[in-house]
């Protein structure tokens, strides 16, 4: 009986991106020769795992590599490998359909970076390159069997609007994929059937692939199969003898990122533990870098060149996810288990040495090409500090690493450099957490530190209010968090003059205190106002403004605490609030919730009633 074709339509996303990698995104189109390979080689790896515990899975599979052949008077390319295969669902999900989250927000950036240089290094990251073969066939055809199963399935499509798929007998594990090319595009338009070509190609881009990569050359009586790659891992070569261009292509292999990387580290460690790490600092960050799926290790495991395992969480701790690369150990057993890894000694050593390395490597890019890392900050800073909420052992080196925008100026500042230039009479280092730098800058909470000539770095990333509960101190510096308790900044002769004033006006303080007592917790008298009548500050140990937003915004209920409202007592509002509280008591009581509001505006709040709020500055205006 002959199997039913189903004919699927791709969903739209699907097509929209076919449309772009076909007419816009690519320069150099035999890119997708390295893109089916790398998929070849995934599949390869992939099997040779799963072998480890089912080892039915390799009796008789021979050898497993990577074929290329051609037709050349048919137009025909065939990329065939003997890897795990495919069901026919997973050909739907992974073929068919962009099975990821973030689709849409990948395109976007598509079509945003398509004009520019930049567009290339997007749709590796996503895992789509597949599609990349449609630049060069008018069809595609893949056919599969995953290991294990009796049947296998064929996927035919001409990159349009829709797909077949149907059952196929397949005598063994593996996919082939057959390409039907389109003709040659200008004069130096390549021909992908020849040899020549294919030879070169695999040399530029995949020399380091693992699994054999051959092809039939010559021909007549002078055919033979010959390897195209040198197999040799990278890692396992001395640094002398590799290329920068070597470097960066397995950086692209192993990261599937179109740019170089900024940093490479290449090391080899003997002794108790001996290992070849080969890792990568990455210029950009990858369009899905912040999806809750992607949040581990992107460090490959390998054991005497024999892959293991990808995104091994055990060589690096999670907030350097941002790290690409391979680790091949000496030492650990050859069916070690991802269990086993958890409770392993020497990968426990290992991860503490690679952690030390690329904190290093980090903090001579900051001192040394400091252009280059700003970038990379920009990127990944928010992962960087979580390595300060996370990290015991290296806390104080990872905060040296961290940067963050300053009351001074317009440059990103570190806590070394910060405290390097303090004032003899600075005695801690302070910060103010804001929802925004533009809220920061504009907070009345700094007039006082100004006036002074006192530095506030300004921390404005989700993350930092979680960091700042672990780094509460610095180079034996307190960090003070300028919004919350109490902040004496006062010489002995400003203090006894500050003390006159509030108590000439200690009456308006207990009257503000009786009308606002639902709203806030206390009125005081504040110590950090110069300009501005009043501010909002929480007390030590309370959530900032920012955490409690945040709460909000995810939807989960905020502690019913009050705010503490501090008055500026040589503001001539405060004065003429306390003629207010004795001659006019009604407009008295709007002006505390106007204060009260306005407050709250300039920290980015909002007043819990804006009607209101509008309603009572109206009314002030008309009586004004």
């Amino acid at each position: 009986m002959p199997s039913t074709v189903d004919t699927i339509p791709f969903q739209a996303e699907t097509k929209e991106l076919l449309h772009l990698v076909i007419h816009s995104l690519y320069t150099h189109k035999e890119i997708f020769l390295r893109e089916l390979i790398s998929n070849a080689s995934d599949a390869l790896d992939k099997l040779r795992v799963e072998g480890l515990t089912r080892s039915e899975l390799l009796e008789g599979a021979g050898e497993l590599g990577i074929h290329l052949a051609t037709d050349p008077e048919a137009k025909l390319l065939f990329v065939i490998d003997n890897g795990i295969g495919m069901s026919r669902d997973e050909v739907i999900e992974n073929v068919g359909t962009i099975a990821r989250s973030g689709t849409k927000r990948f395109l976007d950036a598509l079509k945003e970076a398509k004009k520019g240089p930049q567009a290339p290094e997007l749709i590796g990251q996503f895992g789509v390159g597949f599609y990349s073969a449609f630049m060069v066939a008018e069809e595609v055809t893949l056919e599969t069997r995953k290991a294990g199963e009796e049947k296998g399935t064929r996927w035919i499509s001409q990159g349009q609007g829709e797909y077949t798929v149907e059952e196929i007998d397949k005598p063994t594990n593996g996919t082939t994929i057959t390409l039907r090319l389109k003709d040659p595009e200008g004069e130096d338009g390549q021909d992908f059937t020849q040899e020549w070509v294919l030879r070169e190609i695999v040399k530029r881009y995949s020399d380091f692939i693992e699994y054999p990569i051959a092809m039939e050359v010559g021909s007549g009586d002078d055919k033979k199969v010959e390897v195209l790659n040198s197999r040799k891992p990278l890692w396992s070569r001395p640094k002398a003898e590799i290329e920068a261009s070597e470097y960066n292509e397995f950086y692209k292999h192993v990261s599937r990122d179109w740019n170089d990387p900024l940093e490479t580290i290449h090391l080899r460690v003997e002794g108790t533990a001996e290992y070849t790490a080969l890792l990568y600092l990455p210029k950009k960050r990858p369009m899905d870098f912040f999806d809750p799926q992607q949040a581990k290790s992107k460090i490959q495991l390998y054991v005497k060149r024999v892959f293991i395992m990808g995104d091994c969480d055990e060589l690096l701790p999670g907030w350097m996810r941002f790290v690409r690369g391979v680790v091949d150990s000496s030492d650990l057993p050859l069916n070690i288990s991802r269990e086993t890894l958890q409770h392993n000694r020497q990968m426990g050593q290992i991860k503490k040495r690679l952690t030390k390395k690329v904190i290093d490597v980090l903090g001579d890019l900051l001192a040394k090409r400091r252009e280059d890392y700003l970038e990379f900050w920009k990127s990944f800073g928010p992962v960087l500090k979580e390595g300060i909420y996370f990290e015991d052992e290296h806390r104080d080196s990872v905060a040296k690493l961290a940067l963050f925008a300053s009351s001074k100026g317009e440059d990103l500042r570190g806590l070394a450099e910060y405290v390097e230039e303090m004032p003899v009479k600075q005695k801690e280092i302070y910060v103010l957490v804001a929802p925004d730098l533009e809220t920061a800058r504009r907070s009345p909470l700094l007039e006082a530190f100004a006036a002074r000539n006192y530095e506030v770095l300004l921390l404005t990333d989700p993350v930092d209010d979680f960091v700042l509960q672990r780094l509460t101190e610095f180079q034996g510096k307190t960090i003070r968090q300028i919004e919350k308790g109490d902040v004496e900044l006062d010489d002995a002769d400003d203090k006894a003059e500050r003390d006159e004033k509030e108590k000439e006006l200690e009456p308006v303080l207990e009257a503000v205190r009786k009308e606002l007592a639902d709203k806030v917790e206390e009125v005081r008298f504040s110590k950090r106002l110069t300009t501005s009548p009043a501010c909002l500050v929480s007390s030590d140990g309370e959530l900032s403004s920012q955490m409690r937003r945040f709460l909000r915004d995810t939807g989960q209920s905020e502690p019913a605490k009050k705010r503490i409202l501090e008055l500026n007592a040589k503001h001539p509002l405060v004065a003429k609030m306390q003629t207010m509280s004795k001659d006019d008591f009604g407009r008295f009581a709007k002006v505390c919730e106007l204060l009260w509001g306005q407050a709250l505006l300039q920290e980015g709040s909002q007043p819990e009633d804006t009607q209101r709020f509008a309603t009572l500055l109206t009314e002030l205006l008309l009586e004004g």
